[in-house]
């Protein structure tokens, strides 16, 4: 007879202990399936107490079912039968050992299962979580900070090469930076009480925020003083990658306009200038009618002349634009700029104004 189609409402023969079960009521007992229990026989880990030789029949005794649930609760922790073996059958010391092993790894499991379900669940919830961060600032200090770095003067607001407005709102830092493609000027640190996401906030929370407006979005702000807040708005995808992002500007009476996005973008402005200044290698200081005198003799050569510049920077050349464009936005009598090798940006500053702040690549001279 087939010992695998024994069937489990075999009764018990006289001729055996009444302290025996059959197979199925055994496995009620325990919490097994009369299958498992037959893998446990053939393994070797769990044999019956008692066999029949005539049908095959398994008898399993009391004093076994301890063992057996023993045998069900480690493999539900996913211990390997021969595992469960060496644990059952082994000195204590020995079992303990790999019990301690086992649940030092468990340990790390589920702090790092806790770690990806909350990671996770950051994620899903980013998807339609919307976070806003406002800087509120003088519009008289916001307008006269979008003229310096647009240079309007003379022009229209929509003909300047610096339309292009990156607004960066930090948690310490309101960044207004535009570029025309060969030089990128800033001002850093225009003061504003922010109210923006910290890393306290949420381990995944966005450090700052950004998008880039026309410079001209911004011009009608009014030049007397008054708070205005510029905000931005983000939601869902990542800080990289956010599936939207919304800038508007609120006035003090109350009313908000929303302000066109343009498609540009900008680097990380902190970042970028943090590279460029950990490669510096010298520092030269000119006076601005030092450099508009050098511009002024490039550009009467030909427009396309480049301004060498003098003394220790000697072997970096720029374009009479770029540099026209840096010493107008720059504020004070005196410009610093800072320089590495001649594949790394020039870094130029106005000692007067700290926060400002202009990268260019420069020619080789």
């Amino acid at each position: 007879m087939d010992p695998t189609r024994e069937p489990d409402t075999a009764r018990v023969p006289q001729s055996t202990s009444r302290s025996l079960q059959t197979i199925g009521d055994f496995a009620r007992a325990v919490g097994l399936s009369a299958s498992a229990l037959r893998g446990y026989d053939s393994s070797g880990l769990l044999s019956p107490a008692h066999v029949e030789d005539r049908t095959g029949y398994r008898y399993y005794g009391l004093d076994q079912q301890q063992r057996a649930i023993w045998i069900r609760r480690l493999r539900d922790a996913g211990f390997r039968l021969r595992t469960i073996g060496t644990i059952l059958d082994s000195e204590p010391v020995i079992a303990e050992a790999i019990l301690d092993d086992w649940l030092a790894e468990a340990i790390g499991r589920a702090e790092s299962a806790a770690a990806l379900v909350d990671d996770l669940r950051s994620v899903l919830r980013s998807r339609t979580e919307t976070t806003l961060s406002r800087a509120r600032v003088d519009s008289a200090v916001l307008a006269a900070a979008v003229r310096q770095l647009a240079q309007t003067k003379g022009t229209a607001p929509a003909d300047s090469p610096f339309d292009h407005l990156s607004v960066e709102i930090k948690p310490d830092s309101l960044t207004l930076a535009v570029t025309d493609g060969y030089v990128l000027m800033a001002r850093t640190h225009i003061p504003a009480e922010i109210d923006a996401p910290t890393p306290a906030d949420g381990p995944k929370r966005p450090v700052g925020v950004s998008t880039v407006v026309t410079a001209s979005a911004l011009l009608s702000l009014p030049t007397t003083s008054c708070e205005v807040s510029l905000m931005i708005a983000v939601t869902g995808g990542s800080v990289d990658h956010p599936a939207q992002v919304r800038m508007s500007i609120e006035h003090s009476d109350g009313e908000s306009t929303i302000l066109s996005q343009s498609d540009r973008r900008f680097p990380d402005i902190g970042r970028t200038v943090e590279a460029a200044a950990a490669r510096r290698r010298g520092r030269s200081r000119f006076s601005r009618e030092e450099i508009l005198r050098l511009v002024d003799e490039a550009t009467g050569r030909s427009p396309e002349s480049g301004v060498r510049l003098p003394r220790d920077a000697s072997r970096f050349e720029l374009s009479a634009g770029s540099m026209k464009s840096i010493v107008d936005a720059g504020i004070g009598d005196e410009l610093i700029c800072d320089w590495g090798n001649e594949d790394d940006p020039l870094i130029w500053r106005a000692p007067s104004q700290p926060d400002f702040v202009a990268l260019v690549m420069p020619r080789r001279a």
